[in-house]
């Protein structure tokens, strides 16, 4: 192990212990080779959401970190009624985005995302 460089399997672990989710061990590998801080950056998250993921004390939405997760670190891809394929975390993104009605394409993916059965992005009230 590097001298200052934690180890975020073996955190992991400590903190999971043997039902630890692959999504988990996705994220502790990437965590590991690169730095969490990175790793945040490309998933959308802070460097803390991670760091509690990591340690099993996230208080949010586990659910979809975990399906961020399975898109960009794991492959995970979705059938988009509009896109076609295309990978879960840039569908997660795309269901977050605003109304924009000077574009084609997003105001239709706004529409379609909204009763889309892959959407997992909550409405605000």
């Amino acid at each position: 192990m590097n001298a200052g460089k934690p180890d975020q399997i073996a955190r992991a672990r400590e903190a999971w212990g043997d039902k630890m989710p692959g999504e988990v061990l996705a994220l502790a590998q990437a965590c590991k080779a690169h730095t969490s801080r990175a790793v945040a950056r490309r998933l959308g998250y802070s460097d803390a959401v991670i760091s509690h993921v990591l340690a099993k004390k996230y208080p949010g939405d586990v659910d979809k970190v975990f399906a961020t997760i399975r898109g960009l670190l794991m492959g995970e891809t979705v059938d988009c009624p509009e896109l076609g394929e295309l990978r879960r975390d840039q569908c997660l993104r795309n269901q977050a985005r605003p109304f924009n009605p000077t574009n084609s394409t997003s105001a239709r993916l706004f529409h379609a995302c909204r009763v889309c059965p892959n959407r997992q992005q909550k409405d605000a009230v």
